[in-house]
């Protein structure tokens, strides 16, 4: 099987799986800014690589009495040296090297302490999904023809100045700069940047073949909220009910598409 027709097959069927499988999360915040995410796929990691980098800064913090109590160096445990600042490939590099080695600490510390306490295990969840995404995003920006400017030249997007230099172009000025991503693609980067460092309290899988997944954490399920589990339910109701019109769309487009191909005698 050539590259291309093996690219094409494993498009396909992640097409399939992400439309034959629903997702609803709940997540709790602390507090909420009304203002929409950056169009901008690179704005949007941007954005995520924010979060994350605040996320160790303010675990690095936390942790520090208990993991090094008697360091008097100024440098975060977690995030180490900054050393890039952007949204590049480098930059999710660092933030998933530092995730690791934030993890290795943790883990370290949680054998020492059994059982660990929810809130320990919450926050090293937290750490994996800043690790496993941050790769998610490299191996993105790694792909061919993705990144325009992989190799620096013209922007180098690890670098701070440079995305802000992007951010005050206009759109006609940063179109050759932007990330030539596919709609799958962009999708993961909203939906880790929507969901961000916050904490889901619950999650609901449903799949075509009848199958329904959800889960709970433990913190909400010892303490439930009932209006937040009926929003969850109406989220639920309205998302199938949206999944159903799409699947009757596509399959309507499949029949249309048929059609021209094997015309009537």
């Amino acid at each position: 099987m050539s590259d291309k027709a093996q690219k094409l097959e494993e498009k396909v069927s992640t097409t399939l799986y992400d439309l034959t499988h629903l997702e609803i999360n709940t997540i709790i915040k602390d507090e909420m800014i009304a203002s929409k995410a950056p169009a901008s796929p690179r704005l949007l990691l941007y954005s995520l690589s924010t979060k994350y980098h605040e996320k160790l800064v303010s675990l690095g913090e936390k942790y520090k009495p208990l993991l090094q109590p008697e360091s008097t160096s100024s440098v975060n445990i977690f995030r180490g040296e900054m050393v890039y600042k952007g949204s590049g490939y480098d930059s999710f590099k660092e933030l998933s090297d530092r995730a690791d080695n934030a993890l290795l600490m943790m883990k370290e510390y949680a054998g020492k302490n059994q059982p660990p306490d929810e809130d320990l295990n919450s926050d090293i969840m937290m750490i994996k999904r800043i690790h496993n995404i941050s790769d998610d995003v490299r191996r993105i920006l790694r792909m061919d023809g993705v990144d325009p400017c992989r190799n620096k030249k013209d922007l180098d997007f690890d670098n701070i100045d440079m995305v802000n230099k992007f951010r005050n172009m206009t759109s006609h000025q940063a179109e050759k700069f932007e990330l030539n991503i596919d709609l799958r693609q962009l999708m993961v980067f909203k939906k880790a940047n929507d969901i961000g460092t916050e904490r889901i309290v619950l999650q609901t899988i449903i799949g075509m073949d009848g199958d329904v997944t959800t889960r709970i954490t433990k913190s909400f399920a010892d303490q439930p909220v009932p209006f937040i589990q009926q929003m969850h339910h109406d989220a639920i109701d309205i998302s199938v009910d949206f999944w159903k019109l799409l699947i009757n769309v596509v399959v309507r487009l499949g029949e249309s598409i048929i059609g021209l191909f094997n015309p009537k005698a």
